[in-house]
């Protein structure tokens, strides 16, 4: 009889030290987990950056061809090859003028470029006489998305100090219609052309006013009137 009592005893007080034992490990484990979630977050941010940088603004761009944008493709440069264009908008240009030669340089650039990872570089002037044979030929449709795709980089990348970018327009006449981009002086609200279509692929585009741009014959709007 005697013998049973310190067992039971004994029992009690293992079973009274594990619940004292439990009470005291739970904040040590909510410290912890505390501690994990600060740690988690705090390495999140982190890599937050690391991972945009990953994805540059650069990569996966789409390229229309193939007339109306019936085809599209992505390519990346190198963020060597970015440099290379925006090198041409990164000193800040004193005038609207300025910048809008620099512009003129980065688009021609950017076409070389895109050239070299996709069949823009078999693009020729115009495109009436290569629609059967010549892949990777762009007529203004392609020419004038892609510009705006190529403006609208340099715009998110704040490499326009004078300028906007808008919408793309379109010129008609009694036989046929053109599309070309569009930029916007902010000072002014004058718009300019930049009409890519009249040149080789990788040569300088054409920058008008857009009103001087949509001056043509009554016949035909692919009459390049630049230097009119």
């Amino acid at each position: 009889m005697h013998t049973s009592t310190p067992l039971r005893r004994q029992v009690l007080c293992q079973s009274h030290d594990a619940f004292i034992d439990s009470r005291e490990l739970e904040p040590s484990l909510t410290r912890l987990n505390r501690w994990l979630v600060a740690f988690f977050l705090t390495t999140t941010v982190c890599l937050l950056p690391g991972w945009a940088r990953a994805n540059p603004i650069y990569h996966d761009i789409p390229i229309c061809h193939g007339f109306g944008c019936n085809i599209e493709s992505m390519i990346s440069l190198s963020a060597a090859e970015w440099r290379s264009v925006a090198g041409w908008l990164k000193a800040n240009a004193p005038d609207p003028s300025t910048e809008r030669d620099h512009i003129r340089q980065a688009i021609g650039w950017m076409e070389v470029l895109v050239g070299r990872h996709g069949p823009g570089r078999e693009d020729r002037a115009l495109d009436l006489k290569h629609v059967a044979y010549r892949t990777g030929q762009m007529d203004c449709i392609d020419e004038s998305i892609n510009t705006t795709t190529y403006l609208k980089l340099f715009e998110i990348q704040s490499l326009l100090r004078w300028h906007r970018v808008v919408e793309r327009i379109q010129r008609r006449a009694l036989f046929d219609a053109h599309w070309a981009s569009q930029i916007e002086e902010i000072q002014t609200g004058d718009r300019y052309v930049i009409d890519s279509w009249f040149q080789d692929n990788g040569l300088l585009p054409n920058v008008q006013k857009t009103e001087d741009w949509a001056d043509i014959p009554f016949y035909t709007a692919l009459h390049d009137n630049s230097a009119d």
